[in-house]
C-alpha cells in the first residue's frame, strides 16, 4: 500500500461497475446501477476516485442542490458515498485515500469562485472528527430526531390525499409561499420538479407524497412525504408548506401514520426545523449524525450557514 503509486481523477461513466463494487465492499449492501444513476443524475461526474494502479480504492461523491440563503439563490453540493476500500482504511493521514478524494473535490468544486458555494452531508460524528482533524471539514450543524405518536382521531377541518402529477403547479405555489418564510436559513429548493425527481422517480423507495387541504374550502395547506420503514414506524421525510401551516401538516401526517397501522412517526431534521415544529408535541432526541461543511477553500466561507441549515431526512440521498 505505497501511496506513491496512487492517483486521483474525476470519475466517469466507465467507472460505474467498479464504484458499485466498492460500495458493496464498504457498506456490505448492494446498490443498483439504476439507483446510482438517479443519485448522480444532475452532474457530469459523480465525484473523485483514488486509484492504486488500475483499482479504485476510494471515492467522494457530490450531488448538486439549488439552495436559497440570505436572499441569494446559489448552488450547494450534498456529499455522499464517501468510501474507502476496507484494506486501506487504516491510513488516516494526508497521504491517505480518504484525504485525497475529499481534498480534491473540495479544492476544485467548493468555494467562492467554484461551482458550489457550500458543501453539506450527513456523516456519523466520528467520521466528521477525522475530516476536521485533517482540516477538510468544518462544523456547520447537526441532526436531531423528532418522534410523534400516531393520531387515530380524524382531523375535522383538514384531510389529505396522495399527490398527483397534475399537482406540480400546486407544489410550486407552496414552495413560493414557503421560501420567504425561511429567508434566514439555507434551504434546498422544494418545488414540483424537485419532489418529482427526489421522491416519485426514486427507484424502489416506496415514498408517498400527500397533499394536505382544508375540507371546506379545498385550499391546499401543504405537502408531506412519508415512508413506512417497519410496521410500527413511518418517517416524515419532507414538508412543503409555509411555516404557519406546518403544524397542521404534521398533525395530518400523524393521522395518516395511524391509518397506515403504525404507532409512531419519526423525522430527521436540523434544530431550525425542530424549532419551527415546537408546538407539535414532538419528542426530540440527539443523534450521532452531523452536518459538516468544507474548509478547504476557507473556514469562514464554509461556516457561513453554521446553525442555519434547514434540512430534513429528504435532503439526504439514503433515507
Amino acid at each position: 500500500m505505497n501511496s506513491s503509486g496512487w492517483q486521483t481523477r474525476w470519475a466517469t461513466e466507465a467507472d460505474t461497475e467498479a464504484l458499485l463494487s466498492l460500495f458493496a465492499r464498504c457498506f456490505d449492501a448492494p446498490m443498483t446501477r439504476e439507483e446510482w444513476a438517479w443519485k448522480y443524475r444532475d452532474t457530469s461526474s459523480p465525484g473523485v476516485v483514488c486509484l492504486d494502479g488500475d483499482t479504485i480504492i476510494a471515492f467522494n461523491g457530490g450531488m448538486p442542490r439549488s439552495v436559497q440563503f440570505g436572499g441569494r439563490q446559489l448552488t450547494a453540493v450534498q456529499m455522499g458515498d464517501v468510501m474507502v476500500d476496507p484494506r486501506y482504511r487504516g491510513i488516516l493521514t494526508r497521504r491517505g485515500p480518504f484525504y485525497q478524494v475529499v481534498h480534491r473535490f473540495f479544492s476544485e468544486k467548493v468555494g467562492e469562485t467554484c461551482d458550489y458555494r457550500y458543501a453539506f452531508g450527513f456523516p456519523h460524528a466520528r467520521h466528521t472528527r477525522l475530516g476536521s482533524a485533517l482540516k477538510l471539514y468544518c462544523d456547520t450543524d447537526r441532526i436531531v430526531e423528532a418522534t410523534w405518536q400516531s393520531a387515530p382521531k380524524r382531523r375535522w377541518l383538514t384531510t389529505a390525499t396522495p399527490l398527483q402529477q397534475r399537482d406540480a403547479a400546486t407544489v410550486d405555489r407552496l414552495w413560493q409561499a414557503m421560501a420567504p418564510t425561511l429567508a434566514s436559513f439555507a434551504v434546498g429548493k422544494r418545488d414540483g420538479q424537485w419532489l418529482q425527481q427526489r421522491y416519485v422517480l426514486a427507484p424502489g423507495r416506496g415514498y408517498v407524497c400527500w397533499r394536505v387541504f382544508h375540507r371546506l374550502t379545498r385550499q391546499t395547506l401543504g405537502v408531506c412525504v412519508l415512508r413506512q420503514h417497519t410496521p410500527e414506524t413511518v418517517e416524515l421525510l419532507d414538508i412543503v408548506a409555509p411555516t404557519t401551516a406546518m403544524a397542521e401538516v404534521v398533525a395530518c401526517a400523524r393521522h395518516i401514520t395511524a391509518r397506515m397501522g403504525a404507532k409512531q412517526l419519526i423525522a430527521w431534521m436540523t434544530p431550525a426545523v425542530a424549532n419551527a415544529l415546537e408546538g407539535t408535541s414532538a419528542v426530540v432526541s440527539e443523534t450521532e449524525v452531523v452536518v459538516p461543511g468544507s474548509q478547504v477553500n476557507g473556514l469562514p466561507l464554509g461556516q457561513e450557514p453554521r446553525h442555519h441549515w434547514w434540512l430534513m431526512g429528504g435532503d439526504t440521498d439514503f433515507r
